[in-house]
């Protein structure tokens, strides 16, 4: 089968004039105020971080999803899904909540790691991972199995 030059230049030029209004439309952060966040999300951050003092919040628009982000003024950072769900806390140098932290992930850390902590969890359909603090990265399976030590 054989394509006529002008057509595939056509196509082309098409395509090249696409590619980057769909890479606009993909990256579409928008700062917005706590109380615009899904009431979920905002019940975690009284609750886990009502002390703390907020930075900024924005609300990220891909194609396909659409997620949010508080940062602290001391360095916190979460993220949170479309619906509220927490995706990813990172404390920086100060320890997770230890709330949030499955019991299992916990009690593993407490007993192979003494003295270290968590100061970082994000979580999947996978599993969730970790950071300690002496930068240690530990992922688990979603049955809390350790799958994975990086350092």
């Amino acid at each position: 089968m054989k394509f006529n030059r002008t057509v595939v230049a056509i196509a082309m030029c098409a395509l090249f004039a696409i590619v980057p209004t769909l890479s606009a439309c993909a990256d579409n952060d928008t700062h917005i105020t706590v109380d615009k966040l899904p009431a979920q999300a905002q019940t975690f951050l009284k609750t886990y971080f009502g002390d703390k003092r907020v930075a900024y919040a924005t609300k990220d628009r891909d194609l396909m999803s659409v997620t949010y982000e508080v940062r602290y003024m001391e360095g916190t950072k979460v993220e949170f899904r479309k619906d509220g769900e927490w995706k990813d806390v990172d404390c920086q140098r100060d320890t997770v909540p230890s709330a949030i932290v499955p019991q299992a992930i916990a009690t593993f850390v407490a007993k192979n790691y003494q003295g270290s902590y968590i100061c970082k969890i994000d979580r999947d359909k996978k599993g969730y991972d970790v950071e300690l603090n002496n930068g240690l990265d530990l992922s688990f399976d979603t049955k809390f199995r350790l799958v994975k030590i990086d350092d």
